[in-house]
């Protein structure tokens, strides 16, 4: 993870005065890509700091989600108030959030049970009433392809994901179910208790948009090994999601080309990310990972497709 926002103790120490909380210890949390995140550790109780790259605005939309989550009792990050009764606080111009540590770890594995128990939880998010305050696209989805155009950096790449948003526009059928999703369901984003299911966390990609995009998404970011997408895996995701909400048979039919579309997307935001946005040399080629899972979910036969997962 990128370390955007410089903190030293000193800097942890004054931050949580704004909450009458006393530091013990902290550390810098490594994974992820988006934010800069802390590990806080008071006396009172384990917290984990998210200062945002997203704006005030988003972040705002996010701690009413997580607040509306909270009220479905589905198992993610709460938030600390701080003691004038704020949840969002400025630091260096940027808004941030003091959660609740949620205590879990992330498997670098998932077996197939794991996988039935996050295909649930998605399904159990995918009911809940979508908020109007959500976008009504992925913050990179379909919407977003062109910032990566013209750019003159990787002429190859930008032709592909021309033809790629012609063939999904073309493809993607209208009357498709849509509703609240994490849009953002990769493995570092689950948290387990041993074998158990215990939370899904960051929710900044949070919209309102197709539900199989979720599912998509997911198999992208947990089914997949050696960019080879592994069948029973995902029908094992598959099967747990069904196991609270039935997909409907149009769902069902375009799932593949939601797992090419969520590979396409990511390899979208990564270019965009890394050699545009916060051009990072290390990781400027990291998006053609992305699109070796795309172009691998491409290659498998639908026949093949439908029949293993379903």
């Amino acid at each position: 993870m990128t370390e955007y926002l410089k903190l030293n103790e000193n800097d942890i120490r004054q931050i949580l005065r704004k909450y009458d909380l006393k530091l013990s210890e902290y550390k810098f949390i490594e994974e992820g890509s988006g934010n800069t995140n802390f590990v806080v550790n008071t006396s009172e109780n384990r917290y984990i700091l998210t200062i945002f790259e997203i704006g005030h605005i988003r972040t705002e939309k996010l701690s009413k989600l997580l607040n509306l989550l909270e009220q479905y009792d589905f198992p993610s990050s709460g938030i600390q108030r701080s003691s004038n009764g704020n949840q969002i606080i400025s630091i260096q111009g940027k808004a941030a959030l003091l959660k609740l540590y949620v205590a879990g770890e992330v498997k670098e594995h998932l077996d197939e049970n794991m996988l039935y128990q996050v295909g649930a939880s998605i399904a159990r998010l995918n009911i809940i009433p979508s908020p109007d305050y959500l976008p009504d696209h992925h913050a990179y989805g379909l919407e977003t392809f062109s910032r990566v155009l013209e750019n003159e950096i990787n002429e190859e790449y930008e032709n592909w994901i021309r033809e790629k948003y012609v063939y999904l526009k073309k493809s993607i059928p209208s009357g498709l179910p849509h509703g609240l999703i994490h849009g953002d369901v990769f493995i570092d984003n689950v948290l387990f208790e041993g074998e158990n299911f215990k939370a899904l966390i960051d929710f900044e990609e949070a919209c309102h948009y197709y539900l199989v995009f979720d599912l998509g998404m997911a198999i992208v970011g947990t089914c997949i090994e050696d960019s080879k997408i592994e069948l029973p895996k995902v029908r094992s995701l598959v099967r747990g999601y069904q196991s609270i909400r039935k997909l409907e048979r149009m769902e069902k039919e375009t799932l593949q080309l939601f797992v090419e579309y969520a590979a396409i997307a990511t390899s979208s935001w990564r270019f965009w990310k890394y050699n545009i946005d916060t051009p990072i040399g290390e990781l400027s080629q990291r998006y053609l990972e992305m699109v070796g899972i795309a172009k691998a979910v491409n290659t498998v036969s639908a026949e093949k497709f439908m029949k293993e997962v379903f």
